[in-house]
């Protein structure tokens, strides 16, 4: 599930490269959840998890787009070789 939901973050995080773009979750009928955590993706590739009020939280896992990879990053934009990365083709 997670690979799924990751693939289709970098699939649109490439197509995001003008600005800071938002992910929201939606329900089972497709309506946005507003009311939950997010995802903001940078410029840079880096995606960061950001809750309801719009206040980035970089207190939890963060990942980065690198090409056609996915990488967990810490708070400090340092790759971890030791978690999870992730492969678009």
């Amino acid at each position: 599930m997670k690979i799924i939901i990751f693939s289709c973050l970098v699939l649109f995080a490439l197509s995001a490269h003008a600005e800071d773009k938002r992910i929201y979750q939606t329900d089972s009928l497709g309506n946005t959840q507003y009311n939950k955590p997010s995802y903001s993706i940078r410029k840079d590739g880096r995606i960061i998890e950001t809750d309801a009020v719009g206040i980035k939280r970089y207190d939890k896992q963060q990942y980065q787009i690198k090409g056609d990879k996915t990488y967990s990053v810490n708070s400090l934009g340092n790759i971890q070789y030791n978690k999870p990365q992730f492969e678009t083709k």
